[in-house]
């Protein structure tokens, strides 16, 4: 399967869900999700069209726009694309269903996305701390606004 045949199938089951869908490369593709279909659409991706292994999640914080983005970077072991998946967060409110019931490994990304950034996964079976201290949790140290650098950063505090 190539990059254009998944991005064509996923355009065409979710039309009002998937947005600015691009190919980078031969074998890197990107789209933007609505959060609200963000774990249908990985259901999705991992039954239908194989991509089964969840690289990474994370967030990125656009102070400018008010808003987070939930980053998934999906692959297939049968096919040579990477897929790039985005979700718009609110900042005041960010939040999205948790994947970890289609891909187990998204536990300790969404743990950590949620700590360092503050969007909470709903449905987490277990959304606790994972590295930092217990007097910074609920700070979100990688959102740009982030007041403590360089004084209350982890590495300083150890």
């Amino acid at each position: 399967m190539d990059a254009r045949t998944i991005i064509e199938s996923l355009t065409g089951k979710f039309p009002e869900a998937i947005s600015e869908a691009g190919i980078e490369s031969p074998i890197r593709i990107r789209a933007y999700v609505d959060k609200d279909k963000a774990k249908e659409v990985c259901e999705y991706l991992k039954g239908s069209l194989q991509f089964d292994h969840l690289c990474s999640v994370s967030g990125v914080d656009y102070p400018q726009r008010d808003e987070l983005e939930a980053v998934y970077h999906i692959a297939s072991y049968d096919h040579p694309v990477v897929l790039m998946l985005k979700a718009r967060l609110p900042r005041d409110s960010p939040e999205i269903e948790s994947v970890v019931s289609v891909y187990w490994n998204a536990n300790w990304y969404e743990r950590e996305t949620y700590e360092l950034y503050g969007i909470f996964f709903k449905n987490h079976p277990e959304l606790k701390p994972l590295v930092l201290p217990d007097d910074m949790l609920g700070e979100w140290p990688l959102r740009k606004d982030y007041e403590g650098f360089p004084n209350r950063t982890a590495r300083n505090l150890v």
